[in-house]
């Protein structure tokens, strides 16, 4: 199974849920997510998660070996697009939310839903909420949607993700010290998670488009970039940007890099 992104002009995806509802059963939804956790969770889980504390957050770590947790994982898209499995026609397909439409011919169709939607990596929550949305159950080898930076015609003005389409933070703690780190980027490119062989969904379950937090950070010392002053620190807080130097003067550029081949295609057998 493989990933692509293509590549960004200078985020992902937490639990995204959408779909349709397929005739002849109640269909499958579809996630996005940075969450371990919320591959092999039930959709309860996922309902009572806006609602209960934060999920355990991921834990994932720099080329050095300085470890970082997880605690808050935004993104912005929108024109998600999805394939029909093989065989399925818009037409034998019902029960669509408004703001999400189905186009094709007789023999294939795709799955558009136009947003902008702003995704919860960690919690699952959208904005709008498109938890009820439905997919069919079958075989899915793409999903394709684009990343644009968040505008204040499209968000709230207390929305972390104004003016970025990617947001990560973290906590870590450096010789004895607790710090966080933050990453907020732009990109404005079109997006693809794919597996060429597909992955076969079934009734009630979820076709998971997955960012692994673990890759973000690879060949980046970034504890050894902060002992020797290359990236800034303010307030306890790093924040990954142009400005670094050192061994991490191209820090921004490899973490959008990382993110961009982050990206695997999944399922679960629960929705």
């Amino acid at each position: 199974m493989t990933a692509r992104l293509p590549a960004f002009s200078g985020t992902l995806l937490s639990t995204l849920a959408l779909g349709l509802s397929a005739c002849g059963g109640d269909g499958a939804s579809l996630r996005f997510t940075a969450n371990e956790r919320a591959v092999s969770t039930s959709s309860a889980w996922i309902n009572a998660a806006a609602e209960s504390p934060p999920v355990p957050s991921t834990v994932f770590q720099s080329s050095d070996g300085t470890a970082f947790t997880l605690t808050q994982a935004r993104i912005h898209l929108r024109d998600i697009r999805l394939d029909l499995p093989k065989g399925t026609k818009c037409g034998e397909v019902s029960g669509l939310l408004e703001g999400a439409e189905c186009k094709g011919g007789d023999s294939s169709g795709t799955i558009q839903v136009p947003g902008p939607i702003v995704v919860d990596l960690l919690t699952g929550t959208t904005t709008p909420d498109l938890s009820g949305l439905r997919i069919p159950a079958g075989n899915y080898k793409r999903i394709d949607f684009r990343l644009e930076e968040a505008k204040s015609d499209e968000v709230g003005a207390t929305e972390p993700l104004l003016g970025y389409s990617f947001l990560a933070r973290a906590d870590f703690t450096q010789d004895g010290v607790a710090r966080k780190l933050e990453m907020l980027f732009k990109f404005s490119e079109d997006a693809r998670f794919e597996s060429s062989t597909g992955v076969d969904v079934p009734e009630g379950g979820s076709l998971v488009a997955f960012l692994k937090p673990q890759v973000w950070l690879e060949g980046l010392p970034l504890g050894e970039c902060i002992q020797d002053g290359d990236v800034e620190v303010a307030n306890d807080t790093v924040r990954i940007d142009g400005k670094s130097g050192g061994k991490c003067s191209d820090a921004e550029s490899t973490v959008k890099s990382n993110i961009k081949r982050s990206g695997d295609l999944r399922k679960s057998d629960e929705g």
